[in-house]
């Protein structure tokens, strides 16, 4: 039995930690996402993961790869907000999920960038 929690959730400056550890308190909390964390986060075998936020410009951002193969590993991915938003509406035909309003619209063309 692991003592770590099944959810992580990738988080920064979209939704303050304190306000998003009520609404889901059960959940591990991790910086914003980059470019290898998903990597390291498989070994902890969560069942499931939640990107809001994550880093674009000063940190190599998540790759498309790097959720994907994580996903084939059974893990449920879901996005929101942020960075989480942009990358579960380009994967979401491969099982990412969307989640959000800012994920809805890139996901109907509203926002495109």
């Amino acid at each position: 039995m692991s003592l770590l929690p099944s959810t992580f959730i990738y988080l920064g400056p979209s939704l303050s930690l304190k306000k998003a550890m009520t609404i889901y308190p059960k959940a591990l909390y991790l910086p914003p996402v980059r470019c290898g964390d998903l990597l390291h986060a498989i070994r902890l075998k969560p069942k499931r993961i939640a990107i809001i936020d994550g880093f674009f410009e000063r940190q190599a951002a998540i790759w498309h790869k790097e959720i994907l193969f994580t996903l084939e590993q059974g893990i449920e991915i879901y996005g929101s907000s942020s960075m989480g938003a942009l990358r579960a509406a380009e994967l979401a035909e491969f099982g990412m999920i969307p989640f959000g309003k800012i994920a809805s619209d890139y996901l109907n063309g509203v926002l495109n960038e």
